[in-house]
């Protein structure tokens, strides 16, 4: 691409955001309106003007997938080397934190190996503190302490900072912040860290060590950040200090989209924003390049009744399309019979790919699911498991970790009896009686125990075998790759075998080789074992759907997507909006999450509810959200009731 074609299909806008090139530059991106056009051609503008060398510009985004793309369009715009795209800081603030920390993890008293959990090892880690000291409580149970601990850290909180604001009960707060403290204390024995505690040990970084805030600072002179509506309050912190020597930091978000509250995420930042960086330029994209114009019409009249915003209407040059479709079903499995149908009238050239149904809970998916199967069409849901997430690849990942990294106990006790061998509770019980005398590793623990005979003949025999497995793996992992580590580790302890005759073999075999796979891609084993913490999904080819499916998914997950055809269902009062935000203040961001929902589609919205649905295992009377009625009624088509022919999966309807 010639340098001039970096600007010559901007609109004035975006081309306003790509070229402003000092200070603070906010971008007000509404949905479809070319956001990350503008940031890969800002990243590129300012690589070729030459002023400015590759590891010198930050780029920050949400998703190892939003990173990975912009990565590969920089590079394909400037047709840049592999060794320039290598200097290239761009990735998650969670990737980027891990970096950094590597480097200097000495300063805070860890190794630079540190293991970073994910919300199942916290669980673990939690468990055996509660258990330890006898900590039982009806409300605060592990699973509401990870939960609790994590938004602490999104708001940059330490034990001494936990005040009635956060845990109003005096007694309760005493005990959960001592809980709070031995958690940070047994991660720091295991050395290793949470997600909040990769940004939270940086800021703590920088603060004890300002020389090392400041060596960032000057090397970062310019800063791009991605979806800034939904930074933290740690986040937003981490960005002003590293801006804070030169100011030039360009944020680009949409406040109509910010649906991240539940998890940390605060729109009050963009208005911050403005009080720290008063210079700042203020740049609306408002052009929209997805929806039709009847949908975004519907769109920004919904949004407009909302008053936390800093107000922004979009438009198009397209087509007013077809106006929108409100259903009214007699019941959910109605709903959902109508949906099935109506997307198999639209699919009859085969193209699945162009529908999504989009839900606020995941349990209104099951008949969705029904009704899909009945009508033979092919589906997939978004936001099931996730690959990382899998039994057979936590436990290859486990086996990995322990060879690498033989101190960690948490992956020690996920595999010491996987496959089985007969090495039970009582087994685990005594190795971490000899661990904790010691004050050794689980695995120097069972070397000891092996030599000393402190199990029965047939344990220790069993516990001697994997222990062979774990050391042969070391000494191979000395001069082979990290997938052939791996593959001697799954042979030599029978996991392959004890695979064979069970449940979905064919599909964890598959997913093994899929892990081997990503091995060969990272190459070396701590950056992907760092990759396999951090990242949902490995990359996979063919986008968001590889698959011809309908596409089946909350509105949470369904951000950053668009298709054809959407259906968004359940819109009724207390299902959407939902009826706990609605108690907790939150009505304005259930109908951003509305909004978000309607501007995924491209051509056709369904809007549909139902009369009564089973809810809590009754059935209850529904009423219709309040969010249909603010939508202008000349661009809504009400069907009116429509009921299908009293059959289980009938496929006639009656239309009015």
């Amino acid at each position: 691409m010639k340098e001039h074609d970096l600007l010559d299909d901007l609109n004035p806008p975006q081309r306003e955001a790509v070229i402003a090139q000092r200070g603070a530059v906010m971008v007000l991106a509404g949905a479809g309106s070319g956001k990350t056009r503008v940031l890969t051609r800002r990243l590129a503008h300012l690589l070729r003007t030459g002023e400015i060398a590759p590891d010198r510009i930050l780029a920050v985004t949400f998703t190892n997938k939003a990173a990975r793309e912009m990565r590969e369009r920089v590079t394909e715009l400037l047709q840049l080397e592999a060794a320039v795209v290598q200097r290239l800081w761009i990735g998650t603030f969670h990737g980027m934190g891990a970096r950094i920390l590597r480097q200097y993890a000495g300063y805070l008293h860890y190794n630079a190996d540190f293991l970073i959990l994910d919300s199942d090892e916290q669980l673990q880690v939690i468990k055996k503190i509660v258990t330890r000291l006898g900590f039982e409580h009806l409300y605060w149970t592990p699973k509401r302490l990870v939960g609790t601990f994590s938004r602490w850290k999104d708001d940059g909180l330490r034990p001494e900072n936990i005040g009635p604001e956060q845990l109003r009960k005096e007694a309760d707060r005493a005990k959960v912040i001592d809980l709070f403290v031995e958690y940070q204390a047994e991660l720091r024995r295991l050395n290793a860290m949470d997600f909040g505690d990769l940004l939270t040990n940086c800021l703590a970084l920088w603060q004890e060590h300002p020389e090392v805030l400041d060596s960032y600072r000057h090397r970062f002179l310019h800063i791009l950040v991605d979806e800034y509506q939904d930074t933290n309050a740690v986040q937003y912190e981490w960005i002003k200090r590293l801006a804070s020597l030169h100011g030039n930091v360009c944020v680009v978000g949409d406040d109509d989209q910010s649906i991240y509250s539940w998890r940390g995420a605060r729109l009050d930042n963009m208005l911050r924003f403005k009080e720290d960086f008063p210079d700042v330029q203020l740049i609306r994209l408002e052009q929209n390049y997805r929806s039709t114009a009847n949908i975004l019409r519907a769109a920004s009249h919904l949004i407009d009744h909302n008053t936390e915003r800093m107000g922004k209407t979009l438009w198009t040059q397209g087509e007013s399309g077809a106006r929108l479709q409100r259903f009214l079903a007699e019941d959910g499995a109605d709903e959902a019979r109508f949906v099935a149908a109506e997307a198999a009238r639209l699919c009859t050239d085969g193209q699945f790919t162009r529908v999504a149904v989009l839900v606020r809970t995941a349990y209104q998916t099951r008949a969705l699911e029904e009704a899909m199967q009945h009508q033979s069409l092919p589906y997939q849901i978004v936001g099931g498991l996730r690959f990382m997430d899998r039994a057979e690849i936590r436990d290859a990942v486990a086996y990995l970790r322990l060879v690498y990294i033989s101190r960690d106990d948490i992956a020690f006790e996920r595999v010491f009896n996987v496959p089985s061998r007969k090495l039970g509770p009582t087994a685990l019980a005594a190795l971490r009686e000899v661990a904790t005398v010691r004050g050794v590793t689980l695995l120097e623990g069972a070397r000891e125990v092996v030599a000393t005979g402190g199990l029965g003949p047939a344990a220790r025999k069993s516990l001697e075998g994997f222990v062979q497995v774990i050391d042969a793996g070391r000494l191979l992992a000395e001069s082979a790759p990290a997938e052939a580590v791996l593959q001697h580790l799954l042979d030599a302890s029978g996991y392959m075998e004890s695979l064979v005759g069970g449940e979905r073999e064919e599909e964890k075999r598959e997913n093994i080789r899929e892990l081997r796979a990503f091995l060969v891609q990272t190459g070396d084993l701590l950056t992907f074992l760092e990759q396999a913490a951090l990242e949902s999904d490995p990359p996979r080819p063919g986008g968001q759907n590889d698959h011809n499916r309908i596409i089946i998914s909350t509105l949470h997950a369904a951000k950053g997507l668009e298709f054809p055809v959407v259906f968004l269902v359940g819109l009724e009062e207390g299902l959407l909006p939902h009826k706990l935000a609605v108690d907790a203040g939150g009505l304005e961001e259930e109908r951003r999450l509305v909004y978000v929902g309607m501007t995924r589609a491209k051509e056709r919205l369904y809007l549909c509810h139902a009369r009564r649905r089973i809810m809590m295992n009754h059935w209850e009377q529904t009423i219709a959200s309040r969010f249909l009625k603010e939508l202008p009624p000349d661009v809504v088509e009400t069907r009116g009731m429509q009921t299908s022919v009293r059959k289980p999966f009938g496929g006639g309807w009656k239309r009015r």
